[in-house]
């Protein structure tokens, strides 16, 4: 029987080896943090034997977590992949809500390889767009420039506003200590009656933030919603609850706005969407997955 090519780390030649965190945080078995944290814990074994920090790893180890094998992929061109997602403002991220509604991972289709993780997560209550990748290294790398990173945002500002409350809603920002944040740009976009609309662009601000802003000049911001993270838009026509695979454009500009130089990796063809965002048949190969 021919013998089996021996699977490779990506760009890593057949002898070499891999410190473990890096290992499973680039295929999204979580963050380097998490990873740590878990092997600290004991949750993490190499072949039968409590892993170590910073513990060399190949593709001949068997590796588990909590006594689940991961099934790794080494191979030199991973797929990785991203989705955009207009969160609805009381969805859970992971878990169900109260009223058994789904979380917003079970309503992404399943990655190719590793699993979902969210870039500058929302609080619960706030909405709009949330930014999924299966790519550990690229999440652990914005995350930790995320409040570097400037965002927009849609505001529906109930009561009298226009043009002259602009000022004072600049001099708000600057004079609030609750947050280290910064209001780049804020003007009127419109709307009539008892609602009026804002765009605002800021520099590591949360939508809670916003909402405090105006009410410190006597306006209530009653809807805050991000259509804008780093260099990610969300689409106009995007409904709550849907989603989109991020262009191979797309993830080279989050790559870009962090300062990671490796050229991208390959970008699957986005599968055709359905209704609810159902995938017709099985994800395209299999990369990370507990057995």
């Amino acid at each position: 029987m021919p013998r089996r090519p021996e699977r490779r780390a990506p760009g890593v030649k057949p002898s070499s080896r891999l410190r473990i965190q890096k290992v499973l945080a680039a295929q999204g078995v979580g963050s380097r943090r998490e990873i740590e944290a878990w092997i600290a814990a004991g949750r993490i074994t190499v072949n039968g034997k409590l892993a170590a920090p910073g513990q060399p790893i190949g593709p001949k180890e068997e590796i588990k977590l909590d006594g689940r094998r991961l099934r790794l992929d080494w191979r030199e061109d991973p797929t990785v992949v991203g989705r955009i997602y207009h969160r609805p403002a009381q969805e859970q991220i992971r878990e169900r809500g109260e009223d058994a509604t789904r979380s917003s991972l079970e309503r992404l289709p399943k990655p190719p390889g590793g699993r979902w993780i969210a870039l500058s997560a929302l609080g619960f209550g706030e909405g709009g767009l949330e930014v999924f990748v299966n790519d550990g290294v690229l999440a652990a790398a914005i995350m930790k420039q995320a409040d570097k990173l400037s965002s927009e945002f849609s505001i529906r500002v109930r009561g009298e506003f226009d043009e002259t409350r602009i000022p004072d809603l600049l001099a708000a920002a600057a004079a609030d200590t609750e947050s280290r944040g910064k209001l780049e740009l804020i003007e009127c976009t419109g709307g009539e009656g008892a609602n009026r609309w804002a765009r605002a662009v800021a520099v590591g601000l949360r939508p809670r933030d916003l909402k405090r802003i105006f009410e410190h000049c006597g306006l209530e911001a009653n809807r805050v919603l991000r259509t804008r993270f780093g260099p990610v838009l969300m689409d106009r026509a995007l409904a709550r609850g849907r989603s989109r695979q991020l262009s191979a454009g797309e993830l080279s500009a989050l790559r870009e706005a962090v300062g990671i130089k490796e050229p991208a990796r390959r970008i699957p063809r986005s599968p055709r969407e359905e209704p609810g965002n159902k995938r017709r048949g099985p994800p395209t190969g299999s990369r990370t997955r507990v057995r």
